[in-house]
């Protein structure tokens, strides 16, 4: 199945990409390259649902049978689950197109981005990876921490840069490592057809 990205992120839809072939590999699914939408991951549920409209007849008409939308949580208190259900089910009402599932990264997509501590330290250039940098952010604790204030912390060479950063960073980050250490990348993985969380995301593949 073609399974299409959605995603307001500047960052994202230049650097996701690179992390596609080994998504890829991991499941029996083909995950096309991200489609933008201009919208504010906070926005009422009706908002993003009418924004995302013209990108779910997009992904339909390129043989997707799914879209995944992917957006950031912020700072909103509400439960993640709570939260992607009604965007989930704004957005199918809006467009019945084909499946829509919505996940956020919790709480930014630099926590993903230093999920991959090992990945990270790979740019020795650009980034400091210390012990104690790493500790906050192993074992799985990518997404409780600040990931916006760890990556700048352990930039090199002049100011964190969003998006030519993330494509820096996703050139040698790995998704598996990555996702030991962040529970909402392995329920994206899950939503996309990883089999090894079919069953569920809680725990990582190796507690």
């Amino acid at each position: 199945m073609k399974i299409a990205l959605i995603t307001e992120g500047d960052a994202e839809f230049k650097s996701l990409p690179l992390l596609l072939p080994e998504i890829n590999s991991l499941t029996s699914n083909i995950v096309l390259k991200p489609l933008k939408v201009n919208v504010s991951p906070d926005a009422e549920p009706g908002v993003i649902a009418r924004e995302c409209k013209s990108r779910v007849l997009i992904a339909a008409a390129r043989g997707a049978g799914l879209a995944v939308v992917l957006l950031d949580r912020e700072q909103q208190a509400k439960c993640p689950g709570d939260i992607s259900t009604e965007i989930e089910a704004a957005i199918n009402a809006a467009c019945n197109s084909l499946p829509v599932r919505v996940v956020l990264k919790d709480r930014l997509y630099e926590n993903w981005l230093v999920a991959d501590m090992d990945g990270l330290a790979a740019q020795a250039r650009r980034f400091e990876v210390t012990a104690a940098r790493r500790r906050r952010v192993e074992p799985n604790k990518a997404d409780k921490t600040d990931g916006l204030a760890l990556i700048k912390s352990m930039t090199l060479g002049g100011h964190y840069e969003k998006v030519q950063d993330a494509e820096r960073i996703c050139r040698h980050l790995g998704v598996e490592r990555a996702a030991e250490h962040s529970r909402s990348l392995r329920h994206f993985l899950h939503v996309v057809g990883m089999p090894e969380f079919a069953e569920g995301c809680k725990v990582p593949l190796r507690p």
